[in-house]
């Protein structure tokens, strides 16, 4: 089974209002959970739940700074949020084909929903797909581009600012004060000559980054 990881981090700590955002946008889109992890100073506490709004594990949550993870049965999605840190991760297994859609949807709410800093949703197979990166990187957060990503202002100057919208074979669009790129249709493009293709162009098609 193929999966979609998508990898936020925000400027600042996470706020109750952010972290109730996103639970409420798996609420939405996502299959329910069966089990919340609280992680604690020296322990992690375990509740079988049924929505990622469960009160109690709200609750416990808000009482502490480290992290909370909701899972779920084989072949549904699971998250992590690190409340001090400001980042998460939401996997979205991919049962059938086609559910890449949720994914990108999900990843535009959380570019206009909250605060971010910076978010990326590799093509399936991430772990070999990032293996491209480790020389030449880019930037540290953003060594490459992924299938979808998201840079705020900062990192959006970093990468070549606006010249970025001069590249061919890439879709992209400016939110807040950041931009939105996509490259490929799906996550899958990438498996196949003709994305490997465009990857590899829509790369080398970036301006170059500046560095202050």
């Amino acid at each position: 089974m193929k999966e979609n990881y998508i990898f936020f981090d925000t400027k600042e700590a996470l706020t109750d209002e952010e972290i109730l955002f996103i639970l409420n946008l798996c609420e939405e889109l996502l299959s329910p959970p069966t089990i919340a992890y609280i992680n604690q100073t020296k322990e992690v506490i375990e509740r079988p739940v049924t929505s990622y709004l469960d009160k109690e594990t709200l609750k416990a949550f808000s009482r502490n700074k480290y992290g909370i993870e909701y899972q779920s049965e084989a072949e549904k999605p699971s998250i992590r949020i690190t409340k001090s840190a400001g980042s998460g991760l939401i996997c979205i297994p991919l049962v059938e084909k086609d559910k890449y859609h949720l994914t990108k949807k999900m990843a535009l709410k959380l570019v206009e929903g909250i605060n971010l800093k910076g978010l990326s949703v590799s093509p399936v197979d991430f772990y070999s797909y990032r293996d491209r990166y480790r020389i030449n990187s880019r930037t540290y957060d953003f060594p490459g581009l992924y299938w979808l990503q998201y840079y705020d202002a900062e990192e959006f100057k970093k990468q070549g600012g606006k010249a970025i919208l001069d590249n061919p074979y890439i879709d992209a669009q400016l939110i807040k004060d950041g931009i939105f790129i996509q490259v490929g249709e799906t996550p899958y493009d990438f498996q196949t000559p003709e994305g490997e293709d465009r990857m590899t162009k829509a790369n080398a098609a970036m301006p170059p980054v500046v560095n202050e």
